[in-house]
């Protein structure tokens, strides 16, 4: 619901968008839309024939969805398929005579909106206390809010079928709501406590929270600040579920919050560690040494003499584009890295500083490699920073490369690529390059770095739809994504092997096969979510930059 908003909302600027009540039970992402000019309300009256009315993902009854048209607004259904699903079962068996008996919260969205598909034959019962005294029918069809616990509805279908033994029972809670329960009482085993992350208001956040409730102590939170450190530092093993509509950036905050505390109660030596690391990946440094890691590879692999200042130019200049471009993005950092937005305000002045440093060094350092090094230097300053700065004049309009699709991932590899091929290439004196190990070379820089960009893409895909970002997997979507990746991976690993066979580049070629299965080896941990967010992800992908640093040394 929230990413098909979010779409209508980019391509039609001019339109007002509103939402028929809350289009998710979550209050930062309602207040997130609200930001974006995205309204919601259930007065009928504030439509006009101008607006774009969305229905919630909870849905609406038969006569409201009349009502709306009638106000001239452009209707369109975010409902959840598994609740149009449920509405298209009562609406069968009601036109066939039946009671219609739904097992679910009173007063709730998706609850009213089934009731208005029975025909005035519908009653609602929250128990199996309620469901053994409903009026005995002999045509009876029971089905339930899609949130709502199994086991329960299990107990009031029973009770149903003594009151009616001939009654349909149709299950119809949904199969994300079961598999979540399934995990929170799998989790509430292995764990000395537990965090629910989700809106007060959210009925499936409120039920994990119960289900839990008599097996483990669990603490509901809304944001990262409602944790209680005084309450949760006693555990050992603290476990982080989530309410179906909770965005992504919430719950990473709570991990990555929950995640520091943690460290801090490891060893001196322990949390030195951690800390470094945090400092080094947070401030870009780490991937600014695999910049430079990444140059010393390629002029190895075209047996070009080490270059001590086009090594130190790629390390200054990643540094000053990463941190610029998080200056300048700061709105899709929140809601994409929570934990280095907090980085960043905390040590905002001492990474102005740096950046400034660092851009300045760049300049000097390329400068000093000649002409052409100077001019590719600053291509690949503006290809890094142009998908979060407007660079046209102010008189046209402002064209952003973050809103044309993969131009982002695309620039910013092809940047890198001219950044670690062609300034070592051009700025070393001797014989001309030659076409083809140069290509190659660049092809192999480009993929590694294309393939790092839209893996993060991936991961934030959420904050991206969020902030209008149109990233490759916002629109192929992560499956066909992931595909893409793989290929490309198994691409440039055949690639430098048929280079170093052909004599095009120098036989350590046979050895970079072991950076692209790396690669390969970090898209099947993501893939299988055994390490995909935080800290641990960003150093294990990046050190595939400084693994094809350490490959090319020796032999």
């Amino acid at each position: 619901a929230l990413e098909m908003v979010l779409d209508r909302a980019r391509r039609e600027e001019k339109k007002r968008i509103v939402t028929y009540g809350p289009l998710i039970h979550n209050p930062q992402v309602v207040a997130l839309l609200s930001s974006k000019r995205i309204s919601a309300t259930r007065d009928r009256g504030e439509f006009t024939p101008d607006d774009i009315c969305f229905i919630s993902a909870h849905g609406i009854s038969p006569q409201t969805r009349r009502d709306l048209r009638s106000t001239g607004a452009r209707v369109c259904d975010a409902s959840c398929p598994d609740v149009l699903k449920v509405q298209g079962t009562i609406r069968k068996y009601a036109r066939q005579g039946y009671v219609t008996v739904i097992f679910g919260d009173r007063g709730h969205s998706e609850v009213e909106g089934l009731l208005g598909f029975t025909e005035g034959r519908g009653v609602v019962v929250g128990s199996p206390e309620e469901a053994a005294k409903i009026p005995h029918s002999d045509r009876v069809c029971l089905v339930s809010q899609t949130t709502q616990n199994l086991d329960d509805y299990r107990a009031v279908a029973d009770e149903v079928r003594k009151r009616s033994p001939e009654a349909l029972v149709f299950e119809t809670i949904c199969a994300s709501t079961r598999e979540r329960q399934s995990e929170v009482l799998e989790m509430s085993g292995k764990v000395d406590a537990l965090v629910v992350v989700g809106g007060k208001n959210s009925a499936n956040t409120a039920r994990l929270t119960r289900l839990a409730a008599g097996r483990v102590p669990v603490f509901q939170v809304e944001t990262a600040d409602d944790l209680d450190r005084s309450r949760l530092e006693k555990y050992k093993t603290v476990g982080v579920t989530a309410g179906a509509s909770t965005p992504n950036w919430l719950i990473q905050e709570v991990i990555d919050r929950l995640q520091d505390w943690s460290w801090e109660r490891r060893s001196r030596l322990l949390k030195a560690v951690h800390r470094l690391g945090s400092v080094l990946v947070k401030s870009n440094i780490y991937i600014a040494l695999g910049g430079a890691a990444l140059t010393c590879a390629s002029m190895r692999l075209l047996q070009l003499p080490l270059s001590r200042s086009a090594i130190l130019l790629s390390f200054f200049l990643v540094l000053a584009v990463y941190n610029l471009n998080i200056f300048a993005d700061r709105s899709a950092i929140l809601l994409t890295q929570p934990s280095r937005y907090r980085f960043l305000l905390a040590h905002r002045k001492k990474l102005y500083g740096l950046s400034a440093i660092s851009l300045a060094a760049a300049f000097i350092l390329a400068a000093s490699l000649g002409t052409a090094a100077f001019i590719l230097t600053v291509f690949t300053l503006l290809s890094g920073l142009a998908y979060s700065f407007t660079f046209l004049p102010t008189a046209l309009p402002g064209i952003r490369l973050k809103n044309l699709t993969g131009l982002k991932e695309f620039f910013s590899s092809l940047g890198w690529g001219v950044l670690a091929v062609l300034i070592p290439v051009l700025s070393t004196p001797g014989t001309p390059p030659r076409l083809v190990p140069v290509a190659v070379v660049l092809i192999f820089v480009f993929s590694i770095l294309f393939v790092r960009s839209v893996l993060f893409a991936i991961r934030d895909l959420q904050g991206d739809r969020l902030v209008g970002r149109e990233t490759i997997p916002v629109v192929l979507g992560v499956r066909q994504t992931k595909l893409l990746l793989f290929s490309l991976m198994a691409f440039a690993a055949g690639l430098m092997v048929l280079a170093a066979a052909r004599g095009w580049i120098s036989p350590i070629g046979y050895r970079f096969p072991v950076v692209i299965g790396y690669g390969c080896l970090y898209l099947l941990l993501y893939h299988k979510r055994l390490v995909y967010q935080g800290l641990p992800h960003e150093l294990l992908v990046d050190s595939q930059l400084l693994l094809a640093g350490v490959i090319s040394c020796g032999g």
